[in-house]
């Protein structure tokens, strides 16, 4: 393994699983556990990051608590909705091993009083079969100047609206429609990062779920997509620098599914430049494909 990852949950070798096997049950039974003095400290937090760096924008995330599986094949996912305001002060307050046992102490569970913001990844396959990366900016939050994979997160407002969490009625959230979302949200993430058109990109494919310890245990679901492009189409893309996030990297890179899956043991010096997001994604790729 890696010490910058925590594996939360993988798919049967060869069973990666679509869409339509996904179920999301939605409840504020699932939402991160508050306390009045976790607020004033989120606060305090928040406005010092917006102090550090304007660019910050507090969007609702959708909060995974857990997963699980039935004998025929479909996953669970139980969230909750959280934001970017409540995973800076919590996953990074400065006192999060506090936070953590005390949520082990009080609640069974070292998660609970955390935001947990679900993150979606890709291992994007191009059709000549490499795997993409690319190098963060300076100026990302998490992880910059390091190899990530295309990613991001899926949006409650695609489907709420921009709306703050409390205004936000769960009810009207349904299992198909966030599931849908989640599943596009990584489409649309490659394509806004690597300007990859979505009409040449298969459905996503859940590997599984990573949780990065290096933020706390924050999870992140990874899929794979294949790309209908060789990595010279795709690169030409890239180069265009037409797209939507095109600010969020500075690089490129293709590495074959062999390099990619042996570099932490035959190329640690590059592994040690993987934005642990993109090293929980390839564990799970290895694990669900028996490498």
């Amino acid at each position: 393994m890696d010490p910058d990852v925590e594996i939360m949950f993988v798919t049967e070798q060869g069973k990666l699983i679509p869409e339509e096997k996904t179920r999301v049950s939605v409840s504020r039974d699932f939402s991160r556990r508050t306390l009045p003095e976790d607020e004033a400290s989120i606060e305090t937090i928040w406005s010092n990051r917006l102090k550090e760096n304007p660019r910050l924008f507090n969007g609702t995330k959708f909060r995974v608590h857990s997963v699980s599986t039935d004998g025929s094949g479909v996953v669970t996912l139980n969230v909750s909705l959280t934001d970017y305001r409540e995973y800076l002060g919590t996953n990074w307050a400065p006192d999060v091993d506090k936070l953590q046992a005390r949520g082990q102490r009080e609640c069974g569970d070292p998660q609970a009083f955390l935001s947990d913001p679900m993150g979606v990844g890709a291992f994007v396959l191009t059709s000549d079969g490499h795997v993409i990366f690319l190098k963060r900016s300076l100026h990302c939050a998490e992880a910059p100047a390091m190899w990530d994979i295309p990613g991001g997160h899926a949006e409650p407002e695609e489907l709420a609206g921009e709306k703050p969490i409390s205004e936000i009625d769960m009810s009207q959230l349904t299992s198909a429609d966030v599931a849908r979302e989640i599943f596009h949200s990584i489409l649309r993430e490659v394509r806004d990062e690597v300007n990859i058109g979505e009409e040449h990109l298969s459905p996503a494919l859940l590997i599984g779920i990573a949780k990065n310890t290096t933020s706390a245990g924050r999870p992140s679901l990874e899929f794979l997509v294949r790309c209908s492009l060789s990595k010279d189409q795709v690169l030409a893309l890239y180069n265009q620098g037409s797209q939507l996030e095109a600010d969020e990297s500075t690089k490129i890179m293709f590495l074959s599914v062999s390099a990619v899956v042996n570099m932490q043991s035959q190329d640690p010096s590059l592994w040690a430049q993987v934005a642990p997001s993109a090293k929980g994604c390839v564990l799970l790729y290895k694990m669900s494909h028996g490498l």
